[in-house]
């Protein structure tokens, strides 16, 4: 990157507040005293320049994943940020879980797929003519079924096999999942703020602010696109 790229991608860094971490009281050094710059009253402030250089590298990774045409797939499901997450990954043809994420989706995708397939065909059903000749309480029934598979997996409905690389935002609740992902070997960027308090096995980690709504939706949009 140029440095008048990396100049602009510092100053939207601070202008979009990536650089505010969590309560001191909530801080885990051991993890993240690398990036740590300071704190200003009892909040954790994140060097700027460290959160430019990781999102330089993520970017760097996903742009050669989507050049590769391979499957990415962004987990946060946080209530607050739900509709925004659907219409950044929609926008830019990610796929992407943002309500909860089922327990061992990714060591036993092979069930998971199963469902997402179910969930496909039962949609292709109610649309077809052979729906209509249901009772109303037999539609009623199939509606409701469909609701709750699409609940959990209608943005992965493409996503036939593991995903090739995962980036999920928050990663102190998803801890488990980064077990998931390591055993099985696959690809992730994990997202996390200052009170992370598990060491990751990944090169690509980006501490940052990830309650602050201008931050995600910077951060998401700039490591998509």
């Amino acid at each position: 990157m140029s440095e008048k790229n990396t100049e602009a991608l510092f100053k939207a860094v601070v202008d979009n507040k990536l650089y505010l971490g969590t309560p001191k009281y909530k801080y885990f050094p051991k993890v993240t005293d690398k990036v740590m710059m300071g704190e200003k009253n009892g909040q954790i402030v994140i060097n700027p320049n460290d959160i430019v250089s990781s999102l330089e590298k993520v970017k760097e990774l996903v742009s050669s994943f989507k050049k590769d045409w391979k499957s990415i797939l962004v987990v946060f499901d946080k209530e607050v940020f739900k509709e925004d997450v659907e219409k950044i990954c929609n926008s830019l043809w990610v796929m992407y879980l943002n309500s909860k994420v089922p327990s061992w989706f990714f060591t036993n995708f092979e069930t998971f797929s199963q469902r997402i397939s179910s969930m496909n065909k039962l949609r292709e059903f109610i649309n077809s003519e052979h729906f209509l000749k249901l009772t109303k309480k037999e539609q009623l029934m199939k509606k409701r079924e469909l609701k709750k598979l699409e609940d959990i997996y209608r943005w992965v409905t493409k996503l036939s096999k593991k995903p090739d690389l995962v980036i999920i935002i928050d990663w102190e609740y998803y801890l488990n999942t980064a077990k998931e992902l390591e055993k099985i070997w696959i690809d992730y960027v994990a997202v996390v703020n200052t009170d992370l308090s598990k060491l990751l096995n990944t090169d690509y980690l980006i501490v940052a602010n990830t309650n602050s709504y201008e931050s995600i939706i910077f951060l998401l949009n700039y490591i998509l696109k």
